[in-house]
């Protein structure tokens, strides 16, 4: 019993320490700063800022065109028998 006693000891320290850390990374790369912006910019009117590595030309982005779907009397019509 002695030794799960210090099993459960270890492993709450390293899960403290490791939120210590996670709190001290999003302090200092500034998660915490104005955090109110967020639902502000996503109401403004620009254009979003492309993804990294991700194709930027239109013409590039565009998916290719799909043939419209059939209605359901069309496809009645068409079924063979």
């Amino acid at each position: 019993m002695q030794m799960g006693v210090w099993v459960f000891v270890g492993w709450m320290t390293f899960v403290a320490l490791s939120a210590l850390v996670f709190l001290l990374w999003a302090w200092r790369s500034g998660q915490f700063k104005n955090v109110e912006e967020a639902k502000y910019r996503m109401l403004e009117e620009r254009e979003p800022e492309p993804w990294p590595g991700r194709q930027t030309d239109a013409k590039q982005a565009q998916l290719p065109e799909q043939p419209p779907e059939q209605s359901a009397a069309q496809k009645e019509t068409n079924h063979d028998g």
